[in-house]
């Protein structure tokens, strides 16, 4: 929200900072279409900055054929989650938004955030039987969305500008996968006048917590997000996340991280990459098209590596579950049946080619991805993640009841991110005590949750959270 401080935040009506967020902001633009015969507004916004083009025109299509004006907005990613919480307490919701809240579909359901959709046939005959799993896209029997997008994916690529790497006399088409590899291309980079790296380590955390969860895994934590898999204990505080921290700390004294990376949101770090300004950007798989956005001639000088492993050899694998919904038709919606036909008209076939062509989040089928006009390195991320990207196991899946436990859930702070800023700026000084704290938080924060879900009567406990048969590798259960 650019332009207003915390404090100042706090301080002004929700409505006027509703106003602030969504009508005003350089972090926002809006999309719309009037058509003839057309009758109202359908507000649909969205953080995905490689589709903004494809989706303003979609707006302008599908304006007619649902007879209402439809209007698309889209927020930065680091700035999305403030924007739609302060509609959300303002009832200013849009008719349709993207998944970014962060809150399972449980407390999306019972926080009046969500409404029931119905999609076509025709449609849920092209989605896979995993996109429809009760807890995760439904509740209760009650469809609230379906996912777009492939659980195979990361956040957590290299990416590199072919230019400036070759400039170091480095290979940009062979980017080192260890940490002490890497930290010496960086260092040559350096040399050569170039700023190596950046990050989005600022904002509210959320992009620089995800790439620790990741590099975590490939560090060798047995888990998701703090989540040991075999053993359901909540271990922030294990060797592999202190070894992924401390190396990006070391990064950061060396000055080898581009100064100001620690106020850098996602569109802050990637405008510098896309530009030209830094050498190395690590970034989801939708990098690509979200640099394109920014700056087309960005496109011919990309490359991307894999996630970094700390020492040569090592199998970057990485864990994710059954992916969510894409996008929700709002509580507050006027026009719930339009809206879900919006939804639905996502997975038609010229909407999926457009959303392949933009090269954000790979779709739910990867095998399109090869024959498509994308960028090499678009598809070697892809191919990377197909093969290295593991289905993990839930609790939710093995005991649909748990839906009742993560309705009764609550944001733990300060989350990992913020344990990344305050250690590389200085504050935090005893990293393993901040993440066991994290750990203990974690743990303290599920436990009151159980006790209250089995206070109502449902049937849950610890042991839904541990899978002892789990191994690394694989994808736990079956995966589509």
């Amino acid at each position: 929200m650019t332009g207003m401080t915390r404090r100042s935040l706090l301080g002004a009506s929700v409505l006027t900072a509703v106003g602030a967020a969504t009508g005003c902001s350089s972090s926002s633009s809006q999309s719309g279409s009037t058509s003839g015969g057309a009758t109202g507004t359908l507000d649909w916004w969205d953080h995905f900055s490689s589709f903004k083009r494809l989706n303003d025109d979609w707006a302008k299509t599908q304006s007619p054929s649902l007879k209402t004006n439809v209007a698309h907005t889209y927020y930065d990613a680091s700035k999305a989650t403030q924007a739609f919480q302060l509609a959300h307490q303002a009832n200013k919701m849009p008719d349709v938004y993207s998944n970014v809240i962060g809150l399972p579909l449980p407390a999306l359901v019972s926080g009046k955030w969500v409404h029931e959709v119905t999609i076509p046939a025709d449609i849920k005959s092209k989605l896979p039987k995993d996109a429809f799993t009760e807890g995760i896209t439904q509740l209760d029997g009650k469809l609230y969305g379906f996912p777009m997008f492939s659980f195979r994916q990361s956040s957590t690529l290299v990416w590199v500008n072919k230019d400036h790497w070759s400039k170091a006399g480095l290979d940009p088409n062979n980017v080192p996968t260890d940490y002490t590899a890497f930290k010496d291309a960086l260092g040559k980079l350096k040399s050569a006048g170039i700023q190596p790296l950046t990050l989005a380590i600022g904002a509210d955390g959320g992009r620089i917590r995800d790439q620790v969860d990741d590099m975590a895994q490939t560090a060798g934590f047995p888990g998701y997000q703090g989540l040991q898999f075999t053993t359901g204990e909540y271990a922030y505080h294990h060797d592999a996340y202190v070894t992924v921290i401390e190396f990006l700390k070391q990064l950061n004294d060396d000055k080898l991280i581009m100064p100001g990376s620690n106020n850098f949101g996602v569109v802050d770090a990637r405008t510098r990459y896309a530009s030209g300004a830094v050498g190395t950007f690590i970034d989801g798989i939708w990098c690509a098209g979200g640099s394109k956005a920014l700056a087309p001639t960005i496109v011919d000088k990309l490359a991307s590596g894999q996630i970094l492993v700390p020492t040569s050899g090592t199998n970057p694998w990485c864990y994710r579950g059954r992916p969510a919904a894409t996008y929700f038709v709002s509580a507050d919606s006027k026009n719930p049946d339009a809206a879900g036909k919006l939804i639905a008209s996502f997975m038609s076939d010229d909407y999926q080619k457009g959303m392949v062509e933009a090269m954000d989040q790979p779709p739910l089928n990867l095998d399109l991805v090869a024959s498509s006009n994308v960028v090499d390195a678009y598809k070697k991320g892809v191919e990377y993640c197909k093969k290295n990207v593991f289905l993990m196991p839930q609790a939710i899946v093995k005991n649909p009841s748990i839906a009742k436990v993560d309705a009764l859930r609550k944001p733990v702070t300060p989350h990992v991110g913020n344990i990344v800023q305050g250690y590389l700026g200085g504050s935090i000084k005893d990293l393993k005590a901040e993440l066991k704290k994290l750990s203990d938080a974690t743990a303290a924060d599920r436990a009151q949750a159980l006790q209250k879900a089995k206070a109502a009567g449902a049937k849950v406990s610890e042991a839904d959270y541990v899978f002892s048969d789990w191994k690394p590798g694989q994808d736990y259960g079956a995966a589509k």
